[in-house]
Formats: C-alpha cells, sequence, structure tokens
C-alpha cells in the first residue's frame, strides 16, 4: 500500500463476498513407481529405447471428489487426483541423439479437512445456481442430508522428477517397454466457503500514476534495458535450482 493510502481516512464499513478459507494443511509427498502413459508413437520410441532420462515433470491438471466424515460434523475427505506430464528423452543408443517423449500419468492423495458446514444454494443473476453437491437422482432428502459442500483448492510447487526407470518387457521381435517415475510433490491443500465479510474502506482504489506513452524509436527503447550481466556468468547452486521445474512444449527456445 502506498503512502497516499496509508494517510486517508477511515470512510466506511462495507461488506464483501470472499471465500474463506477454513482449513488447510501442506503435503511433501514422494510419488513412487509411477507408469507413464503414452501414445502410439511414443510408445515406439520407449520400446526401442536401451536408456531413457526424465528431462522434467508438471502438473497439467487436478480433480477433486469431496465427502462429508461419517459422525464428524463440518470435516471432508478430500481426494486429489494430480495428472503429470513428464518429457523422457529415450535414447536408442549412446551415439545416436534421444527421441523426446511425453507422457502422462495420474496419482491421488488423500486428506480430511474441516470445512464448516452450510445447507443453502447459492444463485447468481448472472451465472447459474451453484450447489456444490450433485443433485440427486431422485427425491429431496438425498440432497438435504448433505447440505453443501465446500471448495477444495490446491496450490503445487513445480514437482520433481526424482528417478525414471525403463522397465524392458514383451519379446525381442515385439518388445513392450514401459516407464516408471518417481515424483516429488509439495502442495498445500484448502477448504474454502463463500462467506460475507465487513472490512474498513478508505476510498475508491484511484490510480496514482498516468499511463505511459511510448514514443521512442526502438533503438531508445533497448538503450533502456538493463544490461543482462548474469546471463554472461555461471549461476550458482541457488540461483540454478530456483530456476528448475520448466517444461518443454516439444520443442525448446533458447533464450
Amino acid at each position: 500500500m502506498s503512502e497516499t493510502n496509508q494517510n486517508r481516512a477511515f470512510k466506511e464499513a462495507v461488506c464483501i463476498d470472499a471465500m474463506r478459507v477454513f482449513d488447510s494443511c501442506s503435503s511433501q509427498d514422494c510419488l513412487e513407481d509411477l507408469t507413464l502413459t503414452f501414445d502410439t508413437v511414443s510408445q515406439a520410441a520407449i520400446n526401442e529405447a536401451q536408456y531413457i532420462k526424465c528431462k522434467c515433470i508438471q502438473v497439467t491438471g487436478t480433480s477433486f471428489v469431496i465427502d462429508p466424515v461419517p459422525f464428524n460434523r463440518g470435516f471432508y475427505t478430500v481426494d486429489v487426483t494430480y495428472t503429470f506430464r513428464a518429457e523422457i528423452e529415450a535414447y536408442g543408443s549412446a551415439a545416436e541423439p534421444p527421441a523426446v517423449v511425453y507422457g502422462t500419468v495420474t496419482a491421488d492423495k488423500t486428506v480430511i479437512l474441516f470445512g464448516s458446514d452450510g445447507s443453502t444454494q447459492r444463485f447468481m443473476s448472472n451465472s447459474t445456481a451453484v450447489p456444490s453437491t450433485p443433485a440427486p437422482v431422485s427425491g429431496c432428502a438425498a440432497c438435504c442430508d448433505n447440505g453443501t459442500l465446500p471448495v477444495a483448492g490446491v496450490s503445487i510447487a513445480p514437482p520433481m522428477c526424482l528417478d525414471a526407470d525403463l522397465v524392458t518387457g514383451g519379446t525381442p521381435e515385439a518388445p513392450a517397454n514401459t516407464v516408471t517415475v518417481t515424483v516429488g510433490v509439495f502442495a498445500i491443500i484448502e477448504l474454502m466457503r463463500p462467506v460475507p465479510i465487513l472490512i474498513p474502506a478508505y476510498d475508491y482504489g484511484v490510480p496514482e500514476s498516468d499511463c505511459p506513452t511510448e514514443s521512442d524509436t526502438p533503438c531508445e527503447l533497448f538503450a533502456k534495458i538493463q544490461f543482462p550481466t548474469a546471463e554472461f556468468f555461471p549461476q550458482g547452486l541457488e540461483a540454478s535450482e530456483s530456476s528448475c521445474g520448466k517444461c518443454g512444449t516439444g520443442t525448446e527456445k533458447k533464450e
């Protein structure tokens, strides 16, 4: 907050609608021996590989299943399913460049968190109902017994590919190799509900600076860029680790 905003006097108390985090937990999971799935072309490269390397891995999606804990009101089991996409280098021989292929795999994580309880549905004028629970097939009791579920969220640090193994199989005439990976995941899982919160308001957030209009020539703009000294010197261990965790998208671009 700028010094100007800090000096403004309290104006009024306003009510806002916000997602309140009722409970959260941090997890450090080592997911061992996850078997990757490849498309037909990539699987052919894996079948011909003599050895492989896991170049990097990333989380491409998550899904949640939330269920109330019986006889423990307000608590819920949260089943999180991670979908990983791994970049694999498949080496047919040491003298040949590797074939870069991509495989996917899912892994599950289950936690129990407090999510409070509620029995109301939310309707918005610019959207459909947000019941948080699946509609029952028939009858009212199925909907009313559980009430509405909280909303789950997960924040994930870039995962680490700790190990990758090529498991040979099939026959020499028809090899059917598989790739297993061990993945390290740091995550924070939360349970939230929308709630009205009263907060102090000082004023509307009016911008305090003007939008600049660039009229410089390309060379003048280039002259304003700070010289990238760090690009010309090797990075230390700490700096190298902070830049890890980015997967390619099929072709690498050198910057």
